[in-house]
């Protein structure tokens, strides 16, 4: 009888204490149908390629992120903001950045999210204009005889210096004689209202190619929008049916295309009695061509 006694205590210590009819009260872990645990947001960037800049025009920069909703993200040039967005979604989203840089030359560019540094770049941003000097090819320029290049930027800049690669031919020039080189906003895709001119003589041309430079003498911001650089030769002595000529090196993109939107020329009339002239209309030039000149806010 005692045997049975212990054997019965046992059997409750390891299999517990049961009531017929009923379960172990341990409660299951219940399902929900079509329902998923909630999955770790882990916040992801990336960034695309940014290409070398050119003063005024608008550059973009794409931003990939995951798990950043509620966050901003910030573009900077040397710690100076320069645009912003915000993040509205944590699903993986590009964010397209765009700026438009208001100087030429080297700028650190970094892009924060919610303050962290998340991109750091050092931006090499050129002038406007082709540098170019592929080739010896130049047209001429005087008094008669007038070039003009375009030029778009997309935010407000302030040039300084206007840089063209030039020449003269012939080592006397005419007393009084100056080159003269224009800043025009546009008028329906040509030269328009004057915006500053600069003047030097024309012996500051040498007798081969070189770049002379054209400072402006008082900071002129200019909006955005299009310009043009016209560049002629002045008469400040009375005229003379014949004035010293320069000559502008160009780079030729295609002989076999008409002129550009871009690169415009005028040639004027002369009176035979008087050597005054009269603007005519600005044309295209016979073929694809661009001036080799260069806009720049640096000295």
């Amino acid at each position: 009888m005692n045997k049975w006694i212990l054997f019965l205590l046992a059997a409750l210590l390891v299999f517990g204490c049961t009531m017929p009819g009923t379960q172990n009260n341990t409660t299951p872990k219940l399902q929900i149908p079509g329902s998923t645990q909630p999955e770790k947001c882990t916040f992801q960037y990336s960034f695309s390629e940014l290409e070398t800049g050119v003063l005024g025009e608008s550059s973009s920069l794409t931003a990939t992120v995951t798990c950043a909703a509620g966050k901003d993200i910030v573009v900077k040039f040397d710690g100076a903001q320069i645009a912003q967005s915000s993040i509205t979604t944590n699903a993986t989203t590009p964010i397209q950045l765009e700026f438009a840089p208001p100087k030429d030359g080297g700028y650190l560019l970094t892009v924060e999210i919610d303050g962290e540094t998340v991109y750091s770049k050092n931006w090499v941003v050129n002038p406007v204009g082709n540098d170019n000097l592929l080739g010896a090819d130049s047209d001429g320029f005087s008094f008669k005889e007038w070039r003009a290049v375009a030029f778009q930027t997309d935010s407000s800049i302030t040039p300084a210096r206007i840089r063209i690669y030039m020449k003269r031919l012939d080592a006397r020039t005419e007393a009084g004689n100056n080159i003269l080189v224009e800043l025009r906003a546009d008028n329906n895709n040509k030269p328009g209202p004057l915006v500053a001119a600069i003047r030097k003589p024309t012996t500051a041309a040498t007798l081969s190619y070189n770049w002379i430079n054209f400072d402006f003498t008082e900071p002129t911001a200019i909006p955005a929008g299009k310009y043009w650089m016209v560049m002629k030769v002045e008469q400040t002595l009375t005229p003379k049916p014949v004035s010293d000529t320069l000559y502008v090196h160009y780079r030729v993109i295609n002989k076999e295309e008409s002129g550009n939107d871009y690169t415009k020329q005028m040639m004027l009339t002369v009176d035979p009695q008087t050597s005054i002239t009269s603007e005519t209309e600005w044309q295209t030039l016979p073929y694809d061509k661009v001036y080799t000149m260069v806009l720049t806010t640096n000295k």
